[in-house]
């Protein structure tokens, strides 16, 4: 019944505010798009070297031990830093376009990382992608694109309300509330994709390279 709750309210959120989901969509999906064409456009030497790297790396795992809490608390800081960051300009009245730019940026890591392990390893690349960085994302995107939308809606509403005559300190302090709530309640469901990227996929990674490096190479 709870669970009944939540997906009417979130599909009520996105009903009503469409437009901001669509916007932030589409620079996710402009980032992504000019992170793979970067690695499409990048000299044959900086690609070989960042292929030559990613091997290496398997090399080094197949006879060692993968630090995987270390793996993990490094997926809670980087995504921690995304995470405050739009909630910060969210409170701001001029955040909205800054969080466009994160999102941006979010979509081009994405799409650079997939794009050379595609374009170096080509089929087998794609098979590591799909194993190694697709798993996570399937968590972290919706609730990027989710908390966006909050922290710009939050944004648009403060620059509405920015006539002196609109200010009402203990409505704003309740509105924070509620909207810092949501933001906590959808960074732990973001824990799922830590784990994912903390414990299962560098066990992936791991069996890829015990299973044999020429398997990459």
């Amino acid at each position: 019944m709870k669970d009944n709750k939540t997906s009417y309210k979130l599909i009520n959120h996105i009903t009503q505010n469409l437009i901001l989901y669509l916007i932030t969509v589409l620079f996710l999906c402009i980032g992504i798009v000019m992170g793979i064409y970067s690695v499409k456009y990048m000299g044959s030497v900086e690609k070989s070297n960042l292929i030559t790297y990613f091997r290496n790396i398997c090399e080094t795992i197949n006879g060692a031990q993968v630090n995987r809490r270390y793996i993990f608390i490094e997926a809670i800081k980087n995504n921690m830093t995304i995470i405050l960051a739009i909630w910060f300009l969210g409170l701001t009245i001029l955040g909205a376009p800054i969080i466009l730019i994160i999102d941006l940026f979010k979509g081009f890591t994405i799409g650079f990382t997939s794009s050379l392990f595609i374009n170096g390893l080509g089929s087998k690349g794609i098979l590591i992608d799909l194993l190694i960085v697709f798993p996570q994302n399937i968590v972290y995107i919706p609730c990027i694109i989710i908390l966006s939308v909050l922290a710009i809606e939050f944004s648009l509403m403060l620059l509405r309300n920015i006539s002196p005559k609109s200010i009402n300190k203990g409505g704003n302090l309740t509105q924070i509330a509620a909207y810092s709530t949501l933001f906590v309640f959808i960074t732990v469901f973001m824990f799922v994709g830590f784990i994912i990227e903390g414990y299962i996929s560098p066990n992936i990674l791991k069996f890829i390279a015990y299973s044999g490096v020429s398997f990459i190479i």
